[in-house]
């Protein structure tokens, strides 16, 4: 390691996590991480660097520093540069007045003594002690965890999670493993910090977290809410690189069955608790409203479903009459399930009027979990509809629900946590009905609700399988259904709502047994900037109607008139580099932007929020009254927004997130890990919305994610036009490709499966 000495000139660079590119009065460049305060304010300062000297193909030689310190004094410079408020006046006297081990004395111990210097006020000094404990506990952390090979970016992360914890460096010496709770430090990463401080390959600290490690991986990724034990011990195995050490192992899982973390589902099945105990709830829920029937609501249900049918304009089929039928008859629980097509929209409508026989209009509420679903049901049923989340907050104070109906659109979205947490609210006499499609893909995160409902009849079910055509020239439903049993549809007629735009490699199996695999490789890849230039072409026909629609300020219609859905995030064909290309396309650079991972946000900038967070926020109205009041708005993983103003004053980005009517802010430094764009998303991000026009990639670049359940998923978010571009082969492969991998749940443990 060498040493470096000078002024700062001018910071060229700073990124989300702390790592910056500066140059010294001298014209050396340096580089690296630097967390403690903002490094733009070193600027004019004189530094001592620890580092090496590396070499950059673009930027030449640089210092990568490892340690950066200030060169006059460390309090002087803390009062100066990172309390806000603290002029040089008042740093001068009190570095003047006392010795730095006085002064750190006096902040931590006695504070009012500060009160008597000159300058010094009660709320300055409140910034004073808040400030030098952050400033003191991060740099601690900084110091003990960097010698572990643990980035400035994740001790940014353990600093927010415990930066209040007393004695963290301790407790984390003493137990490493606390930091898997930090988004970001898995298992493995916090075992090699253990390694290096010396922990025990056999400690118990370090089984108990790899078996929570485990059964969480194994939970979140795969969908699953509990586990077999023998899959159980040989992830652990694995991951500890052990063999024959199942009674230490079981003597851990005692341990936690004991502090109830971890329950035992049936005699060999474990689930964490959370997830035991909500889909044991649920599993509850269910039975004890089957014995649950009132009064028939109307007497001659035959003269109603004829007379409403004429105010509906359309026949319901005998399955939908079958569904208001139960309801009629007085069930308070209802499963409604169809496939794309089948009328699950008409035929909720249909419910919904049935119960307003009965219950007030304002006393029918619809769910959903995105708002772009919420919104279309209500547009559906002419009924009142919130998101999931939304409706869970707005009841978060009260034991529940005090309304009378409650229908769940999209069910097969709704993970096991979230669903219990709907039931828990619902009366024993409100009506709940709940509406999916189980031939999409299941929810993000644990649980298989939908399914369980199915599999083990825990509610009255009425299953919708005719599907509905305007006309012999409208396919989308019926290519997707014949996609979802993998039945090859006929996909290349002339169709006005589905077209199959074919860029395939001639004679691809033939070129591909006898080209080289560098030569096939080429031709993949022309093969794909081809299929890539049709998915541009298909954008630059639609900006016009976009410009139009953004002109006049119809931004709901905006972020669903027009999308492209590819399975991947990477490669030539992912989200990641269409995303880049299409906002170029839609929102070309007139200079302002800020920079994220991998894309820069401009002003006009389509994006979808990735993260649930609570965030500041105003009620549009507040918005445009230029109010100074503020309200703190969770905003949720998948809501799609546009940027309408970007503040390089108070580096805030403002975006509107039409839906909820609110306009959310945003700092700079907070947006790469918030929000993305969102002219390109993948299949699972989709889930729930409906856009006017959907493109959608096919090619064998992505065949890891091909089945039927992801194609199936991604057509039907299409409203009026699908187009399919790319490999005939990759398509057809995918329409026979079955999805049929079945979680397993907690539900299916107590049914006895």
């Amino acid at each position: 390691m060498e040493k470096l000495t000078g002024t700062i000139k001018k910071v060229l660079f700073v990124s989300d996590s702390g790592y910056c590119i500066a140059v010294l009065d001298s014209g050396k460049k340096i580089c690296g991480t630097y967390i403690q305060a903002d490094i733009k304010k070193f600027e004019g300062e004189m530094v001592r660097l620890t580092g090496a000297w590396v070499k950059h193909k673009k930027y030449g030689d640089q210092f990568a520093f490892e340690s950066l310190e200030p060169m006059e004094e460390q309090l002087y410079f803390f009062l100066t540069k990172v309390v806000k408020g603290v002029g040089k006046a008042v740093a001068k006297i009190l570095v003047g007045k006392y010795t730095e081990d006085e002064l750190v004395d006096i902040i931590e111990n006695n504070p009012n003594k500060l009160l008597k210097i000159k300058g010094i006020k009660e709320k300055k000094l409140q910034t004073i002690t808040d400030s030098w404990q952050k400033y003191r506990h991060l740099k601690e952390l900084s110091l003990y965890l960097s010698k572990y090979g643990v980035t400035t970016n994740l001790i940014s992360k353990i600093f927010e999670k415990f930066g209040a914890v007393a004695n963290i460096v301790e407790k984390i010496e003493q137990n490493p493993y606390i930091l898997v709770q930090i988004d970001g430090i898995g298992f493995i990463k916090a075992d090699e910090i253990a390694k290096s401080i010396g922990i025990d390959r056999k400690s118990i600290f370090r089984v108990r977290a790899c078996i929570n490690f485990a059964l969480n991986e194994y939970c979140n990724s795969k969908g699953n809410s509990s586990i077999a034990k023998k899959k159980l011990f040989a992830l652990i195995d694995d991951m500890l690189k052990f063999s024959d050490e199942n009674m230490l192992y079981e003597r851990c899982l005692l341990d936690q069955i004991s502090s109830g973390d971890i329950k035992k589902t049936t005699q060999n099945r474990y689930a964490m608790s959370m997830l035991y105990f909500a889909e044991k709830k649920i599993k509850e829920f269910f039975e004890n409203r089957r014995r649950q029937q009132t009064q028939t609501i109307v007497a001659d249900f035959d003269s109603y479903i004829e007379q409403k049918q004429k105010s509906f304009g359309f026949v319901l089929s005998g399955e939908q009459k079958m569904a208001v039928s139960h309801i009629n008859n007085g069930e308070k629980t209802l499963a409604l399930v169809g496939y794309a097509g089948t009328g699950k929209s008409t035929s909720s409508r249909a419910l919904l009027e049935l119960l307003e026989e009965i219950y007030d209009y304002s006393d029918i509420r619809c769910i959903a979990l995105s708002g772009i679903a919420a919104q279309r049901i209500s547009d559906t049923t002419g009924y009142n509809s919130s998101t999931i989340q939304s409706l869970l907050i707005a009841y978060e104070e009260k034991d529940y629900f005090d309304f009378d109906v409650l229908l769940l659109d999209e069910c097969s979205m709704v993970n096991s946590i979230m669903f219990y947490q709907i039931t828990s609210k619902i009366r024993h006499d409100m009506v709940f009905i709940v509406v999916g499609d189980d031939g999409q893909l299941p929810a993000i995160g644990a649980g298989d609700i939908l399914s369980d409902i199915l599999r083990y009849k825990l509610t009255t079910i009425c299953k919708l399988t005719r599907i509905y055509r305007q006309n012999e020239n409208h396919a989308i439903a019926t290519i997707a259904n014949d996609i979802r049993v993998g039945q090859l549809p006929v996909y290349n007629k002339e169709f006005e709502d589905f077209k199959f735009h074919d860029v395939s490699i001639p004679e691809f199996y033939k070129q591909k047994a006898t080209l080289s695999q560098f030569e096939f490789s080429v031709l993949r890849d022309e093969n794909s900037q081809d299929t890539l230039r049709a998915i541009l072409d298909y954008a630059i026909a639609q900006k016009q109607s976009l410009d139009r629609l953004l002109k006049q300020k119809q931004i709901k219609e905006f972020l669903t008139y027009f999308q492209v859905i590819s399975p991947m995030k990477g490669g030539l064909l992912g989200v990641n580099n269409l995303n880049n290309l299409l906002q170029n396309i839609f929102n070309p650079s007139h200079g302002s932007a800020v920079a994220g991972y991998e894309c820069e946000f401009r002003l006009g900038d389509k994006v979808i929020h990735i993260k649930n967070e609570n965030m500041k926020a105003q009620t549009m109205t507040q918005y445009k009254d230029k109010s100074d009041e503020f309200i703190e708005k969770r905003v949720f993983n998948g809501q799609l927004g546009l940027i309408i103003r970007l503040n390089f004053g108070d580096s805030v980005a403002i975006v509107l997130y039409p839906n909820d009517d609110i306009v959310v802010y945003y700092d700079f430094s907070e947006l790469r890990g918030l929000i993305s764009l969102a002219y390109s998303l993948t299949i699972h991000k989709t889930q729930g919305m409906e856009y006017q026009m959907a493109v959608i990639p096919m090619s064998f670049s992505h065949f890891i994610m091909h089945n039927t359940k992801l194609l199936y998923t991604a057509i039907t978010r299409a409203k009026t036009m699908c187009v399919v571009v790319g490999e005939k082969v990759a398509f057809e492969t995918a329409c026979k490709r079955i999805e049929n991998t079945r979680r397993e749940t907690v539900i299916q443990d107590l049914a006895g499966s």
